[in-house]
């Protein structure tokens, strides 16, 4: 038996109806349950967001609650502030200030960069970890001071958790 046959409104007895003639069906359904009931509820819930019309004219443009896409998210670069001068892992020193931390994976090391602009101030070479601090975020990047001079530097995001360690430069 066709198929195509069987799904066709002539086979069945039904009528095919157009776009404007099921949203006027509808738009008629809806009217006749506007009773007693319906606008006693619509009273008691008439304070709820969902029924705010101003927020309801307001539509989700398909990105997450941080307005990114899932593949914008683990491209981006979490924030951290130096509170000291540090020497990264070759000898370089990285003056206090804001930062952007990012992560690059190269076929012999993992390491751990500070960028400012497009500008990499420092790098630190890292490891791999399970320690995320209990931190609720997704992609973070965290900075401690463990002892007076060293510094442990934490990065994560969706595919990696690393940590490094930098000396803080003494003060001249």
């Amino acid at each position: 038996m066709d198929m195509n046959l069987i799904d066709s409104p002539s086979f069945s007895g039904r009528k095919a109806v157009t776009q404007e003639q099921f949203d006027n069906a509808l738009n008629q359904k809806q009217k006749q349950r506007r009773g007693i009931i319906q606008k006693f509820r619509d009273f008691l819930n008439r304070n709820k967001p969902e029924n705010d019309p101003v927020l309801k004219s307001f539509e989700s443009d398909g990105s997450s609650e941080m307005g990114m896409s899932a593949k914008e998210i683990n491209s981006s670069k979490p924030n951290v502030v130096l509170s000291s001068d540090l020497i990264d892992s070759y000898g370089k020193i990285i003056p206090k200030g804001h930062y952007q931390i990012s992560f690059s994976d190269n076929d012999d090391s993992k390491t751990i960069n500070f960028i400012q602009g497009a500008n990499v101030y420092g790098t630190i070479k890292a490891i791999d970890t399970k320690d995320n601090w209990e931190e609720n975020a997704i992609i973070y990047a965290r900075i401690v001071y463990p002892s007076p001079n060293v510094a442990r530097i934490i990065f994560s995001n969706l595919d990696v958790c690393v940590e490094g360690f930098a000396r803080i430069a003494e003060p001249i």
